[in-house]
């Protein structure tokens, strides 16, 4: 739930963009939750480790919950639904329409990346990542704003 609510958040902001602002901060508001669940979890039980699909690591997606990554997306979600707090006034409605589906995705990429339990797929996660972020750094508009993301595309593909 911790990666598929953001990705759900940002779909449903992606389809309904007048109601792209009360989505995202409910979407942040059931991360949030969600992540403390989870914590919930894996303080009673321990370690906790999901195969996607019951497909094993090489060929499936298997996440893994640890102290480690249960902290990462602990402090994710705090600073993610303070971010999610904040640009809720900050944003001018043209503007929100955009941000909030490439915000989510950015929040469900980091959220997968912590529970990536193979190196295949913490690559994938650094590339969905790039990609939101880019689309995040061009979100101004401007011939500036531009240029840092062709930028910042450009260094994350050589570095990939």
């Amino acid at each position: 739930m911790v990666i598929l609510l953001p990705l759900a958040g940002a779909l449903v902001c992606f389809l309904w963009p007048r109601r792209s602002v009360l989505w995202g901060v409910v979407t942040a508001l059931g991360v949030v939750a969600c992540v403390a669940g989870l914590g919930w979890q894996v303080m009673g039980q321990g370690v906790q480790r999901y195969a996607i699909g019951s497909w094993g690591a090489p060929l499936g997606i298997d996440l893994y919950v640890d102290g480690l990554s249960l902290l990462m997306l602990m402090m994710t979600a705090l600073v993610g639904l303070g971010i999610s707090v904040y640009s809720s006034g900050y944003f001018d409605r043209k503007t929100a329409v955009v941000f909030w589906p490439l915000w989510l995705f950015l929040w469900a990429a980091l959220n997968a990346l912590f529970l990536s339990a193979d190196i295949f797929n913490l690559y994938v996660t650094l590339e969905l990542m790039g990609l939101a972020a880019v689309a995040l750094v061009a979100l101004a508009g401007g011939a500036d704003a531009l240029t840092a993301a062709m930028r910042y595309l450009l260094v994350s593909l050589l570095g990939s």
